[in-house]
């Protein structure tokens, strides 16, 4: 589950998170990888915390932004880091220091498609966000993505708020999860049941894991 600093609530909802669901990987998103701009913003967003404040509550770091060398090199071995690129030499940096990911932003495929053409070897993992629907499922991964997400505000898109009940959220985010699941089957067939795999069996089966240490 990823949630974003971009709410208020950022916090005590993370905490909440880890209390109901203890075996759940838990992100945190929209993270700066700059104590000194996270303090300088902290009077007008209060709820904004540096990844070192965050580190021992969350299992990973979404960021829209990239992440520096010593950043990655200091919590690759703790934390999934899901740093953003908008070159591919961002995207090659990253991943050489310990980038579990490469956040592309949506609703483009355009860059993801650059980052898995043949003569880059597949090297890349990446995660895809933004404009992202049920429908688009198959165009997503066919460019080469491992995972998606999407908020709510397109999940849940023209659905009137006093219609909202937790049985129709669950039913749209299972629309949602099952599309993405047929769609990474057909053209990632390797993590095909990868939710079934040991850990070791999950990186050996994913097609662009470099494990670099």
């Amino acid at each position: 589950i990823e949630y974003t600093l971009r709410r208020t609530d950022a916090y005590e909802v993370t905490q909440r998170l880890r209390e109901a669901l203890p075996d759940t990987v838990v992100l945190m998103g929209s993270t700066l990888d700059s104590e000194e701009i996270v303090n300088e913003r902290a009077s007008i967003f209060p709820q904004i915390m540096t990844l070192s404040e965050l580190a021992p509550h969350v299992d990973g770091f979404v960021s829209m932004l990239p992440f520096s060398n010593e950043t990655l090199e200091k919590y690759r071995d703790t934390h999934l880091c899901i740093p953003a690129a908008e070159t591919g030499g961002e995207a090659l940096r990253q991943v050489k220091h310990g980038a579990a990911f490469i956040k592309v932003l949506g609703p483009d495929f355009s860059f993801s498609k650059h980052l898995h053409t043949q003569p880059t070897f597949d090297y890349c993992p990446t995660y895809i966000t933004g404009g992202i629907t049920a429908e688009r499922m198959s165009e997503a991964f066919s460019a080469g993505n491992i995972l998606t997400a999407s908020g709510f505000d397109v999940i849940l898109k023209d659905t009137p708020p006093d219609s909202l009940t937790a049985e129709l959220v669950a039913e749209r985010i299972d629309a949602f999860v099952n599309a993405a699941k047929t769609a990474r089957a057909e053209f990632r067939p390797s993590l095909r049941g990868c939710e079934n795999l040991s850990e070791e069996e999950f990186k050996a089966a994913l097609p662009n894991y470099c494990g670099i240490k």
